[in-house]
This record gives structure tokens, sequence and C-alpha cells, in this order.
């Protein structure tokens, strides 16, 4: 949250990506069974409970895919995420909200709720019950 307070948008979301991908490990930790994009994946669609797919050059992704693929990899890998995909104000506060952007900029925006999601998911998480006791008390 301190990156993300401080102007930090895309730190702040690999922060929280690698949080995510963690803990999907520590859900799925047989990496025979499943990939870390499927863990990462799996996890996050446990999460919440809508399925959400979203149009992103030209194709139909699930959400979790293209947090996976498009945010994580690229800012692990590229150290940035692609000039095709922004961060938008939340129309209203805790919303995720998605907009698949067509002409002239095509591109994808993500509203910041997806960063309260993923923290939320990662805390909310059993598997780091021990992790976040305190700060969940906290709050």
């Amino acid at each position: 949250m301190f990156l993300w307070q401080n102007g930090r948008q895309e730190g702040a979301f690999l922060s929280a990506l690698v949080a995510a991908a963690a803990t999907s490990r520590r859900r799925f930790p047989d990496r025979k069974a499943l990939s870390d994009r499927e863990a990462f994946e799996r996890f996050l669609s446990a999460a919440h409970t809508v399925r959400l797919s979203v149009e992103y050059r030209g194709e139909v992704h699930p959400i979790e895919h293209v947090l996976y693929k498009w945010l994580r990899c690229e800012l692990v890998h590229e150290g940035e995420i692609p000039v095709d995909i922004a961060f938008m104000p939340d129309d209203r506060p805790g919303s995720l909200s998605v907009r698949a952007g067509g002409a002239p900029e095509f591109v994808l925006k993500l509203s910041h709720g997806w960063l309260h999601h993923l923290i939320g998911a990662v805390v909310g998480a059993p598997e780091n019950g021990a992790l976040f006791k305190s700060w969940r008390h906290d709050r």
C-alpha cells in the first residue's frame, strides 16, 4: 500500500501479484500437477465468485490469465506493463472494473480495486493465516 499511495502503481501491483503467486504455490505445491500459471489462475479464481473474461488483443481471456500473463509476467520479466494496459480510478470504492478499450486507444483498463482484491485474496488465504494474523487485527 505504501508504494500505491506514493504513486508507484506498477511496483504495488507487482508486489501484490508476486504475493498471490507465492500463495498459489502454498495452496498448490505440486509443480508436476500444476504449472505456476495454472496455480496462480486457480488461486485467483477461488478468490471471487464471478467468472470474468475480457477481450484483449483480439481474443477473450479470463481475467486471471490477463493478470498472470500481461501483468505479473510482464512486470517480472520486462519491468513494466504493456503499453496497451492502464489503470483507472474506481467507479465506486471497492469495485472491480475492467474496460476493454476500442478505437482509437485499444487499451485495456483495470480499476484500482484489482490491487485491493489481490491483497485481500493473499491476506485472507488460510495458507497465510499465521503470516497476517496481527495485520488483520490492526485493520
